[in-house]
């Protein structure tokens, strides 16, 4: 039997869903799911409890209280630290640490390559770990790589701290999904994604007025740059502490909420299909990864996408000072990219969600940053057409939505424990591939109007484009051939689809008869 969704006015408390005086759940119905459910998930099935909108609200309520925070919290961090190389730019670590030509892309570049070798093993280690300790680890040592910033006087020091930095970041985004997979509905992705996603433009506002009152810091031992590290970093140390002590490993093993409380919280993902966790590596969910042409457009799209992301990031400051703008102005004009950077998060999910066309709006947003290059190459900078261009550049920054609606395309359309580990694996690979080419489009010959490295982004995100719509025509095409070859409908014409082997580890491919695709 399927988890039930009614429209039933009255529910009882959320405590008191299971009859009064039940201190346990019937553990002895896992005998049913031997074999095919992880042996922790297994424990708390009930495919019998009704959840209706009013208890789903009360549960979901219950996930944000506890997860949300840190899903937001670490993710702002990981976006605080590497801005901090941006603003540092401006603020004398060049000239501080002797950094001639290509030296400060290199800077750019070679967290990424760090961040390369630790993304194919941290994805299988993901699946073996207690999530929130070892989160709460990375977290730790990140912050305290960052505050080692401070202490770098030459190029090839700050070299080393940054492939570190980049080698123990590697897990974050892809925890960060498998947080989203493990406590949400996948019609709630987009918009949990963007808000952690959107850190990123809370971080530009926060950071930009931190290294905007370090400017006023003229006579102190510890130069602007080394003091923004520093706070930087120790505030990524106490997030990391607090991840470790306070972060569940899991649903199953959280001991913030009871057992009536964690079936509730598994059995609301159960119209997933996509179950849980399972710690058993299944080789055939890897070659299914490696052959789904859905995945080899994602990989695609990342690296295309994130050539055009961190290029713009790591030289966001250098371009608006090359506007005309001061030191001081670029780093008050961050508070009005980072505003404006929530408001391109915030209203792409909005809309994505509304229209439940995720594709369209994500063709749609890189079209907008498409037209805001196109300006930023062609109109010349002076006074009077500064503003204008301080707005395509804006624009141009609508490419950054481009990774919480493909992450969230991913987190809904992918199945199977193994074959996300997998495809997690593969797409942060050629996120770090993209970040390390990103920043070597921006050659020093080129500044500060950059041509051919906004030349080489209009063709990316042409291609962008193309590979979106190619990947909805993939998804439409197995959604009508399943539902032609699926005759169950309920009494409003509707399909009608059983749950019942939601958790039993089943990849999208396998799963035809009740996984759809979302786009």
């Amino acid at each position: 039997m399927s988890t039930i969704h009614t429209d039933k006015p009255e529910v009882q408390h959320i405590d008191d869903v299971h009859a009064e005086g039940e201190d346990t759940l019937d553990h002895e119905k896992q005998d049913i799911y031997a074999g095919k459910v992880d042996p922790e998930t297994a424990k708390y099935l009930d495919p019998t409890l009704i959840i209706d909108d009013a208890l789903n609200k009360q549960i979901k309520r219950l996930v944000d209280i506890r997860i949300l925070p840190f899903l937001l919290l670490i993710y702002f961090c990981q976006t605080f630290d590497k801005a901090t190389l941006a603003f540092s730019s401006i603020m004398g670590l060049q000239q501080d640490n002797n950094l001639k030509g290509q030296q400060y892309s290199t800077l750019g570049t070679i967290l990424y390559a760090g961040y390369l070798i630790g993304e194919i093993p941290v994805n299988r280690i993901l699946q073996k770990v207690p999530l929130g300790k070892f989160l709460g680890i990375l977290v730790s040592i990140w912050g305290t790589i960052v505050c080692m910033h401070a202490v770098c006087k030459n190029f090839g020091s700050l070299m080393a701290v940054r492939f570190l930095l980049g080698l123990f970041e590697s897990g974050v985004q892809p925890a960060l999904m498998l947080l989203t997979t493990m406590y949400y509905r996948r019609n709630e992705h987009p918009t949990i994604i963007s808000y952690w996603y959107g850190m990123q433009g809370a971080q530009l506002c926060i950071s930009g007025l931190i290294a905007f009152g370090l400017t006023y810091v003229q006579s102190s031992p510890i130069k602007q740059w080394q003091a923004l590290f520093l706070i930087v970093g120790l505030f990524t140390v106490v997030v990391g502490i607090a991840t470790f002590i306070f972060l569940p490993d899991s649903p199953m093993k959280a001991k913030c909420w009871t057992d009536k409380q964690k079936t509730m919280i598994i059995e609301r993902l159960r119209i997933n299909e996509q179950g849980v966790q399972d710690s058993r590596w299944k080789w055939e969910q890897m070659w299914e990864a490696f052959q789904d042409p859905a995945v080899w457009c994602y990989w695609v799209m990342q690296i295309a996408g994130f050539i055009i992301v961190n290029g713009l990031a790591v030289f966001a400051n250098i371009i608006v000072k090359g506007l005309g703008f001061t030191v001081r102005q670029t780093q008050l004009l961050n508070l009005a990219q980072g505003g404006f950077s929530l408001i391109i998060f915030f209203g792409t999910a909005w809309v994505a969600r509304l229209t439940n066309q995720t594709c369209l709006v994500l063709v749609g947003t890189m079209s907008l940053a498409l037209a805001g290059t196109i300006v930023l190459l062609t109109v010349p900078v002076s006074p009077k057409t500064a503003p204008g261009l301080l707005l395509a550049f804006y624009f141009a920054n609508f490419v950054i939505a481009a990774g919480s609606l493909l992450y969230s395309i991913v987190t809904r359309n992918i199945a199977g424990q193994t074959k996300k580990a997998t495809t997690s694996a593969m797409l942060f690979v050629t996120y770090g591939a993209g970040c390390i080419i990103g920043p070597q489009v921006f050659r020093a010959k080129d500044a500060p109007r950059y041509k051919l490295a906004f030349s080489v982004h209009i063709g990316l995100y042409a291609f962008f484009i193309v590979m979106t719509l190619i990947l909805r025509f993939i998804f439409m095409r197995r959604n009508h051939v399943r539902r032609r070859d699926h005759e169950g409908t309920n009494h409003t014409g509707a399909e009608q689809i059983d749950h019942d082997q939601a958790f039993a580890d089943l990849t999208d491919l396998q799963n035809k008869r009740a996984f759809r695709y979302v786009y």
